[in-house]
């Protein structure tokens, strides 16, 4: 069932859509000084007085009479259009050339071979149209879309703009396919970033491009000096001097999923705070002990964390714990309250500097202690005597 198409399916126009952002980015990374994108406000990603590029992920041939050319050519000479305020029109199309079409020779073309190539098109499709009509019995309900189109862009009334439009119109074919363009925007622009953490870079880039603070209800734009301040936010966070401590899975660790899930229920750690009668901390430690492991296998690896730096840490921790434990359980009248507040002074102070990072977060450094109740050569526990 899952591989089963249905009537309204729309994988693939979300796929454009998607595509679309990863032009926007692209673009966001040529922007200079002083310029500012806009998505879906005049098409489909615009430099503002610079180049307007409307993008295309298509599998099959460009060919003289595909829609896409034509409508993109429609677009681009409608009376709302101004093409007078851009240097480059951009038809950024995952579609090869046909080996036949006359788009060939476009890039090359002067503005009146242009004119005479779309003029040709045009009227081998009027021909075609003519001699259509003439086999067929039933009349025609409805002109075929790209001969309207053609009939538009074509129209006496609109020469002078159609040679403004088609002077500055590029066909940018065999543009890279979402992979290849994803994987060209990493290697391009991702260099200093660490290499475990580029896929986060980039993802980070996408969503900025699409988040509320480019998208506002007027406008959906974004300066060069936004996507400046961005990067290197996102720089600073992942480049491989990073002071700044992973969050991956400590920043939401209330959404893990498999927070509840019986096989960490069972675990050591979880008993030992059931032997204090604190259930309603349950959840939370096992949270924090799923996010820091994940963070320590996963994360580490990609920020190039040696694991001596981890155990360094974790003894600190440990040797943080036990004086303090020692200390709580000299004089204790009542356990269970006791050891229950014991819990929350440990969880709750400021957690020691991870080596190489600020600010490490307390989620984290609770999940180390977790993981060391979890030990059983460690022999400690939350419950005092």
């Amino acid at each position: 069932m899952r591989n089963q198409r249905l009537l309204n399916d729309a994988t693939e126009s979300t796929k454009g859509t998607i595509y679309q952002f990863y032009v926007a980015v692209q673009k966001c990374f040529e922007l200079i000084s002083g310029q500012t994108i806009l998505i879906e406000r005049q098409g489909d990603v615009t430099i503002c007085d610079y180049q307007q590029v409307e993008t295309k992920k298509v599998k099959d041939l460009l060919t003289d009479h595909h829609i896409n050319f034509w409508k993109t050519l429609k677009n681009w000479m409608q009376d709302s259009f101004d093409a007078t305020q851009y240097t480059t029109l951009i038809l950024y199309t995952t579609q090869r050339l046909s080996n036949r079409t006359r788009f060939a020779a476009w890039n090359e073309a002067s503005v009146d071979q242009r004119a005479t190539i779309l003029l040709e098109i045009h009227q081998e499709a009027q021909e075609r149209d003519n001699l259509r009509q003439k086999t067929n019995r039933k009349p025609r309900k409805n002109i075929p879309e790209c001969l309207s189109c053609q009939r538009y862009v074509l129209d006496s009334s609109r020469q002078e703009k159609l040679r403004e439009v088609i002077r500055k119109f590029v066909i940018a074919s065999r543009s890279p396919d979402m992979p290849t363009l994803y994987q060209r925007i990493r290697d391009q622009y991702c260099k200093g970033i660490l290499q475990g953490k580029q896929n986060d870079f980039l993802n980070a880039l996408l969503g900025f491009v699409i988040s509320p603070q480019s998208v506002s209800s007027n406008t959906w734009e974004i300066s060069y000096e936004q996507f400046r301040i961005k990067v290197s936010e996102l720089t600073s966070q992942y480049c491989r001097e990073t002071r700044v401590f992973p969050r991956k899975y400590l920043s939401g660790t209330g959404s893990l999923e498999m927070a509840c899930n019986e096989s960490y229920l069972n675990r050591l750690f979880v008993q030992k705070i059931r032997d204090i009668d604190y259930d309603e901390v349950i959840n939370q430690a096992i949270q924090e002990y799923l996010a820091s492991s994940r963070t320590v296998l996963e994360e580490f690896r990609n920020y190039e964390v040696p694991q001596s730096r981890h155990e360094e840490y974790a003894k600190e921790v440990l040797d943080v714990f036990r004086p303090r434990y020692r200390n709580a359980v000299r004089n204790v009248s009542d356990v269970i309250k006791e050891s229950q507040n014991f819990f929350d002074q440990i969880t709750s102070e400021r957690p020691p500097a991870f080596p190489g990072f600020e600010e490490t977060p307390l989620a984290f450094r609770n999940g180390v202690i977790h993981m060391h109740l979890d030990d059983p050569q460690n022999d400690l526990k939350w419950r005092l005597g």
